[in-house]
């Protein structure tokens, strides 16, 4: 008994030790598939609940290594016991649930919303992105707040706002940023009235049982970063070159602005604590304009130069709504203390947008996929590589570099940078020294540089050849410019050594990093280019390329006979090791060989295709608005064209056609005829001899059996006419 007793103790010290599971800790978040909405959530997957309240040393760690902390800000999957985020989506067509949602919510009435809800312990509600989202929201709350004695856990309610609930506050005095602590006298935009009441009612719904429900309001800045929301318009006219980027008003108004992740790390610690404060402002420590934050977008990613643009035009930009405009239009300081003194964040960008902007252009052009896409066509004369770079340019949309195009394009752009130097320099123009390009008078000094031995080079050479420095130098100016940084370029035909290869791709002793281990050569992983394709063909087949050439063509261009023999003896004396395919080597990323010599395409149009699908999908923002609508255009004139053809050969069937069984029935009626007049014909031939012996053996009786009918009058007038044929017969 003894025995037994001591192991039901045993038993029971053994149930008592095992550890009972926790319940994993569920987030809900509106709208997971906005910008807002899907970059938090991602925070949160990967994110253990609690993980705010005390650094680790391991997370210490971590965030020493940048490297590793930049891969897991684009990382998607969740960690196992992170938060599990569920949610509702704005466009339910195409969604497509994202590795780090557990759930996606749909619901056909709000009753069955608030099922998921009660089953959550920290709900986000984002309002600054959707209007429809207000009135959700507070019902959302009130409903929690109803039922929260009948819930087994805490609820933390986060109302995810904006500042510009506080657009129309006035300042005690100029240039003196607001705190938190006067959120009381807040006064809000026009457009943002129903949001500062819904903040109020959030607030007030969080003090009926503050045990149970917990509410804050968050009112974020303007934010950025990751693929860009409000700023996404500059951004995009950036990339896309324009020559100067719009700043819509006079661009002095003063914007709050905060990192979507830094965004996330303030919700992250209302999440994982308790705070007595409810009601923050979400913001960086930046002080940045609007017309400073354009300038640095368009220094950093297009040609540094803006323009103003009134206000009224702003909605004549399709990438900008009015919520936007509001938002950029608004001047606002805040002194974020409390997140700064109160909150354990791990700053992704703390001194806002202007000092991270390399940063923030590397994630922009990443979460965008606007990678450049790089291409070097080489090969012997005449194989044709011209034709194919412009088609793979014009495919991807690339800009196209020949030796006398990028030699042109680059001193007229070099002069430019001279002369809007020298004008600005003469005008004096007060200029805020923190928005002048720190690198701009190197540029300019450089240009002058440039200008200056080309000059030179034309003087002393009748040829006008330049040396390999000074075109290595152009080129490197070329492709370091914004449109082949932004978009890419296709190089027809340069380098056309290694040694000219080297020195444009590669890296000098002085540029080298110091302590490099890598026995590669180094390389300008800028402007390098991501595809070497290298065309190969007979030199009988080149010869008969040129041959076949028209005249015309071949007048005052190198594809003479005499000039081609020349040219193509060069490029065979070059061998292997001097061969520009040969660097690439050297640096492990080796060219592709396609052969050419069976290629009956017309301009190659196979050998084009073979490289595109290395090459693979654009990386760019396809069609912009002005190409989508000529291409519509297109495609209706094109519809109207075709439905014209259609019609145009539907009637001249038809005409064809009603021609064809007139003239049918014109040879039909026409046979008929005949067909009648020859049985006409045959009929009154074969009666002739009838009619011939009625007249001889018949006529005559009959008439005269006809006289004597009429002359006796008999009562049956056949019978007797019978009669008097038979009796007279003359056969009888």
């Amino acid at each position: 008994m003894a025995d037994d007793s001591d192991e039901e103790q045993v038993g029971e010290e053994q149930v008592k030790e095992e550890p009972v599971p926790e319940k994993p800790k569920k987030i809900f978040i509106n709208h997971i598939d906005t910008y807002h909405g899907k970059n938090i959530a991602r925070i949160f997957a990967r994110a253990k609940p609690g993980s705010t309240s005390e650094p680790s040393e391991e997370e210490e760690a971590e965030e020493e290594n940048s490297e590793k902390k930049q891969k897991q800000l684009y990382d998607e999957n969740p960690i196992e016991d992170g938060w599990k985020v569920v949610g509702t989506v704005k466009n339910t067509q195409g969604y497509k649930r994202a590795p780090f949602i557990q759930e996606v919510i749909h619901y056909k009435d709000r009753n069955q919303l608030i099922d998921y809800l009660k089953e959550v312990n920290v709900i986000i509600y984002d309002i600054t992105q959707d209007p429809e989202q207000v009135d959700e929201a507070v019902w959302a709350c009130q409903k929690i707040e109803s039922m929260i004695n009948e819930l087994d856990h805490q609820v933390t309610f986060i109302l995810l706002s904006s500042v510009m609930t506080w657009a129309k506050t006035q300042s005690n005095e100029d240039d003196v940023p607001f705190s938190e602590d006067e959120f009381r006298r807040r006064r809000a935009h026009p457009n943002y009235k129903e949001r500062h009441s819904a903040e109020k009612m959030i607030t007030k719904l969080g003090l009926t049982n503050k045990k149970k429900l917990l509410t804050y309001i968050v009112a974020t800045g303007l934010t950025y970063g990751m693929e860009e929301d409000v700023f996404h318009y500059i951004f995009k006219a950036a990339w896309h070159n324009v020559p100067e980027v719009p700043v819509y008003g006079k661009g002095h108004n003063y914007l709050p602005t905060i990192h979507v992740m830094d965004l996330a790390a303030v919700l992250q610690n209302l999440a994982d604590r308790q705070l007595k404060i409810r009601y923050i402002v979400a913001t960086d420590t930046s002080k940045d304009t609007l017309i400073r934050l354009t300038r640095k977008i368009s220094q950093a990613l297009g040609t540094g130069r803006v323009k103003a643009v009134d206000q009224e035009d702003a909605m004549l930009n399709r990438n900008i709504t009015q919520a936007d405009f509001d938002m950029l239009m608004a001047n606002m300081q805040f002194e974020p203390m409390f997140i700064r003194e109160q909150m354990n964040i791990k700053w992704h960008c703390e001194n806002g947008m202007t000092e991270n902007m390399e940063k923030i252009i590397e994630e922009y052009r990443k979460q965008r996929n606007l990678i450049p896409i790089k291409i070097l066509i080489l090969g012997p004369p005449a194989s044709g590589k011209t034709t194919i770079a412009k088609q793979l340019a014009q495919e991807y949309k690339l800009h196209y570099l020949a030796i006398k195009d990028v030699i042109r394009d680059t001193k007229d752009e070099l002069e430019q940078l001279v002369k809007r130097s020298n004008e600005s320099e003469q005008n004096e123009e007060e200029i805020d020294e923190e928005d002048v390009d720190e690198t701009l008078a190197d540029r300019v000094d450089e240009a002058r540089s440039v200008l200056e031995r080309l000059d030179e080079a034309r003087q002393n050479n009748k040829d006008a050849r330049l040396d390999d420095d000074l075109l290595t130098q152009i080129f490197k100016i070329k492709l370091m410019s914004p449109p082949c940084q932004n978009q890419g370029y296709v190089l027809d035909g340069y380098p056309k050594t290694a040694d000219q290869a080297t020195n444009l791709f590669g890296v000098s002793a002085e540029e080298e990093e110091e302590g490099a281990e890598d026995k590669k050569p180094p390389v300008n992983d800028r402007i390098i280019p991501e595809h070497v394709i290298i065309l190969e063909a007979s030199n009988e087949f080149l010869r008969q390329r040129i041959m076949h050439l028209p005249e015309k063509i071949v007048v005052d261009t190198h594809n003479t006979e005499l000039e081609f023999k020349r040219r193509l003896k060069a490029y065979i004396d070059l061998g292997d090791d001097s061969h520009p395919a040969k660097f690439f080597e050297d640096v492990d990323r080796p060219g592709e060989t396609i052969k050419i010599d069976d290629d009956l395409s017309p301009n190659h149009r196979n050998i084009v295709k073979k490289i595109m699908e290395r090459v693979k999908q654009p990386r760019n923002y396809g069609p912009t608005a002005e190409e989508q609508e000529i291409a519509k255009r297109n495609e209706i004139l094109e519809k109207e064209k075709r439905e014209r053809e259609d019609r145009e050969e539907r009637e001249r069937n038809e005409e064809e056609a009603a021609n064809d069984r007139a003239k049918k029935q014109k040879e039909w009626t026409t046979k008929l005829e005949q067909i009648k007049r020859q049985e006409f014909e045959m009929l009154d031939a074969q009666s002739t001899p009838l009619r011939n012996y009625l007249m001889t053996h018949v006529m005559p009786t009959l008439t005269k059996a006809l006289i004597e009918c009429c002359q006796v009058r008999p009562e049956d007038p056949v019978d007797f006419v019978a009669e008097y044929l038979f009796k007279n017969n003359p056969q009888v």
